[in-house]
């Protein structure tokens, strides 16, 4: 007979689970004092600060806080004049930029789930992904963003689906992941607890994406973050190491995620040996392993920040561990510790999913 899973303790676990983590019936912990909803989030900083930043495209438009709020209840207004419902899909199929921020959020604030397509697949996978998914409105390059009277739905719910992410089908095809509002936000609390983000920040939080925003990384663990915290998501539509380089100072950086491939080409690129890097606080990689050497050379780089490896997948609305600062080069091989949210178990080899099933959290 299989054995049980054993829970994983959380005695050496630098990231406690607060008393404001709570569990529901099943045993799901669940942050007692979050938003209801991501445009609750949202809100709360078009009132506080309209106009500060909340969206930077290099090269592109800038967006305050109040700019975004009225735009994308306008494309909300124009997606329920073009028959989308509550619970209906809507593709997203701009490049990385403030069109594609624009869709997602007007099609949360019409009520519909943005479906967040890989603009890198081949025609026959897009064409899988929007009829796996029931697209109804497809919003892509050359299809200008709905326009009509500010629309904001009044009935959303924090278990409402707000967006479909789909997996990379390395075993099949691609399958898509519901993730509700409250997932968004968990993920979002998860990773200001774990990387010590003030929560006054404000507009000192910005962080630059260099990854596809059809990517939970760069969506749920940057650009959702920002507006979280009423912070900016300055958003490279290409990846450019000299542009990269360039806007670290020139766009007041202090949150940076990416890869550990692009880190060690950065290092290396000419345009980084006079980059001005005061200002990152926050330096984070994940989705591959990363080698010791290069994360001490990361740490020499960037002297004020704080480096973590985030690990996570789209079925997980983003992060399940993060390996802290004062690990990250001794313990590179580890993902580390489970942030507060989440918990850890061993299934033993031969334990039957069903046997497994039953397991769901540890003693506190």
């Amino acid at each position: 007979m299989p054995r049980p899973v054993i829970p994983v303790t959380r005695s050496r676990n630098p990231f406690p689970q607060e008393e404001d983590l709570t569990r529901d019936m099943n045993g799901v912990l669940r942050y007692a004092d979050a938003p209801a909803t991501l445009l609750d989030a949202l809100r709360a900083h078009v009132d506080v600060r309209p106009d500060a930043e909340a969206v930077v495209e290099l090269g592109g438009d800038r967006l305050t806080y109040a700019q975004l709020w009225q735009r994308a209840a306008r494309v909300a207004g124009g997606l329920r004049a073009r028959g989308v419902a509550h619970g209906d899909r809507v593709a997203v199929r701009y490049p990385a930029g403030t069109d594609w921020v624009l869709a997602f959020w007007g099609t949360v604030m019409a009520g519909g789930i943005a479906v967040a397509v890989n603009t890198r697949s081949a025609r026959p996978e897009v064409e899988f992904v929007l009829g796996d998914a029931g697209v109804k409105v497809d919003l892509s390059v050359g299809t200008p963003l709905p326009d009509g009277d500010a629309y904001m739905a009044v009935d959303l719910d924090p278990a409402d689906v707000a967006a479909l992410f789909y997996t990379s089908g390395t075993t099949g095809r691609p399958k898509g992941v519901p993730t509700t509002h409250e997932a968004f936000l968990t993920n979002a609390e998860n990773l200001v607890r774990c990387l010590g983000i003030p929560r006054d920040i404000g507009p000192d939080l910005r962080t630059l994406i260099s990854v596809p925003l059809f990517h939970v990384t760069a969506c749920n663990s940057q650009f959702l973050v920002a507006a979280y915290l009423g912070g900016t998501s300055v958003i490279m539509p290409a990846l450019d190491l000299p542009g990269l380089t360039a806007a670290l100072a020139a766009e007041k950086i202090s949150f940076v995620v990416t890869v550990p491939a692009v880190y060690s080409l950065l290092l290396r690129h000419p345009s980084f040996a006079d980059a001005e890097v005061s200002g990152v606080r926050w330096l984070a990689y994940g989705g591959a392993p990363i080698a010791p050497s290069l994360v001490r050379s990361l740490k020499a780089a960037f002297p004020r920040a704080t480096v973590i490896n985030g690990y996570g997948m789209t079925e997980t609305a983003s992060l399940i561990t993060v390996l802290p600062d004062e690990d990250a080069a001794d313990h590179a091989d580890s993902v580390g510790y489970a942030v507060p949210s989440v918990d850890l178990g061993v299934v033993p080899i031969g334990a039957t999913r069903a046997r497994a099933s039953w397991w769901s959290a540890p003693p506190r």
